[in-house]
């Protein structure tokens, strides 16, 4: 569980950052039961480890191999307290590096963990624990990403050791960027908790905040945001805080939109995340450049609902620094006052705590706010509302207007779309009609050329009718005038007292001459029938065309 790091002077309010350390396991149950097995350890010691939270270690003093069993024993037996906090010897923790290098999961992990604990109980032990494990070995524990609980163990060791302010230039030199990439990475929340926490402590020392930030850090950090963890989220509002201490990263954390979900957790159950986001706002109201994106985003409503809720000491001199940063531009202060600040400072102003009083008083002197007689304050009571009323009348008057002026736009509307509405109507009936009309014209026009039509093949008929009747006329004439010829001939023939034989032959050869000339009668017949007809479907196509 992710425990802030708390100043134990009240006037240590005023520190600007904080760190964030790991006390317990998570998952941590009775410890009593363990006690029974450790049969070799003092009952001082054994309640020094139930004291430090060692329940890893405790519960390694069950294990089934002999040789781990000793070791934890031995760990338990370093242990002592010094100046009121519970410590380890070196020859503790070289026992428990001794069970790293043992194949057993469980007595690894519970060796790491004993370690993270330690850490963050005393931070004394740090360069005991670095010189028995060695830092190697520790990062070598973090980057075991088949193995997420020795995983979690190991960053939560380094998240503790990085408490230590002459350990943070080895961690960032050699395992910071690991260590964002893990976070970045992994889907265990835990993990991301424990670097989190890592990235807050380094944080908190302004030489290490461009490593942090570096590579997407500072992203990463707010992303942890929306995840809606409450320790990740704790850890990360921390994160910011420290980062928003340093000048140049102020503005940089509005640009990458860090200023809503922090605004966001203002209003959290949860006080440690209440003290996170309270401290990053009033650490990003040190920078003016930021006041107008803070006030537009809504900041000193939000400032002035939490001032009025909590009950927290540290969250209200947060709240009080926050507005007294906001209130000190010329060009924001109408702004600063029109949203409530005023209100929310006097009642900062009525806490026990003097740090909070301080700062709540000298923000309402920004504002030009001074202490009133009674009289002053009724007739200021009075002006309010009376100004109130007249804003409520104003209001009313203009809406009134507003609506007046929305229904006569609606009706001009209204009417202009009739209007639209009607004139399209007689455009659509106006082509309607046209159309009509067209159609009558076209039709009229093809009845027109179909009676033309029948007219002329009617016409074309008749006159090849009498063509057939003059031309059967003609035929009719040709063979009575070669009957008669024939008769002629016969006749004359047999007044030449011609031979029965050679007036044979000469009718035989008038009969083939006579069917030759009709055989050629017929030919020219349907060579012209064929002529004809071809004329007759080329007029009759040529006036399709024209159609």
């Amino acid at each position: 569980m992710a425990q802030l790091h708390r100043p134990t002077k009240k006037s240590d309010k005023r520190n600007m950052t904080m760190k964030l350390k790991t006390l317990r396991r998570p998952g941590v149950g009775d410890l009593s039961c363990m006690f029974q097995n450790a049969t070799t350890v003092s009952e001082a010691h054994l309640s020094y480890a139930e004291e430090a939270g060692l329940d890893s270690l405790l519960g390694l003093v069950d294990h089934e191999h002999p040789r781990v069993r000793g070791l934890a024993e031995q760990a338990l037996g370093c242990l002592d307290r010094d100046d009121g906090e519970v410590n380890m010897s070196e020859e503790g923790f070289q026992a428990l590096a001794e069970m790293l290098g043992y194949k057993n999961l469980r007595a690894q992990v519970d060796a790491v963990w004993s370690m993270a604990v330690m850490a963050g109980h005393n931070e004394a032990t740090h360069h005991t624990i670095i010189d028995a494990v060695s830092w190697s070995t520790i990062l070598r524990r973090a980057q075991s990403n088949t193995i997420p609980d020795l995983q979690h163990a190991a960053a939560t060791l380094i998240a503790n050791l990085s408490l230590s302010d002459d350990l943070q230039e080895m961690i960032v030199e050699d395992g910071l960027d690991f260590l964002k990439e893990l976070a970045r990475d992994t889907s265990e929340l835990r993990i991301k908790r424990a670097v989190c926490n890592l990235l807050a402590n380094l944080a908190a020392n302004e030489e290490h905040v461009p490593a942090v930030c570096a590579d997407g850090g500072l992203k990463l950090i707010i992303s942890f945001l929306d995840t809606k963890d409450p320790e990740l989220v704790n850890a990360a509002l921390h994160a910011l805080a420290n980062i928003a201490n340093v000048s140049g990263m102020r503005e940089q954390i509005i640009r990458d939109g860090g200023l809503e979900p922090i605004l966001e957790y203002l209003t959290s159950a949860n006080v440690m995340v209440q003290k996170g986001s309270a401290m990053a706002i009033a650490n990003l109201t040190q920078s003016s450049a930021n006041h107008k994106p803070m006030i537009e985003a809504g900041t000193v409503e939000r400032l002035c609902q939490l001032a009025r809720r909590t009950k927290n000491e540290e969250v209200q001199y947060r709240v009080a620094c926050a507005l007294n940063a906001l209130a000190t531009e010329q060009e924001h202060k109408a702004a600063v006052k029109d949203r409530g600040a005023v209100d929310a400072l006097k009642f900062l102003v009525r806490v026990r705590d003097e740090d909070v009083k301080a700062e709540a008083i000298e923000a309402l002197a920004k504002l030009g706010i001074h202490a009133r007689s009674k009289k002053d304050k009724e007739k200021e009571k009075a002006e309010r509302e009376k100004a109130e009323r007249e804003r409520l009348e104003r209001e009313q008057r203009e809406r009134e207007e507003r609506e007046a002026a929305e229904r006569e736009a609606a009706e001009r509307a209204r009417l202009e779309r009739e209007k639209r509405e009607r004139e399209e109507r007689e455009r659509e009936e106006a082509r309607r009609q046209e159309e009509e009309a067209r159609r009558k014209r076209e039709e009229e026009e093809r009845r027109r050329r179909e009676q033309e039509e029948a007219e002329r093949r009617r016409k074309q008929e008749e006159e090849e009718r009498r063509r057939r009747e003059k031309e059967e006329a003609d035929r009719l004439a040709r063979e009575q005038a070669e009957r008669e010829a024939l008769e002629r001939e016969r006749a004359a023939a047999a007044n030449a007292g011609m031979s029965e034989k050679e007036r044979l032959k000469a009718e035989r050869k008038a009969a083939m001459e006579e069917r030759k000339r009709k055989m050629y009668e017929r030919n020219l017949e349907a060579e012209k029938k064929m002529l004809d007809r071809e004329r007759i479907e080329r007029e009759a196509r040529e006036q399709r065309g024209l159609k």
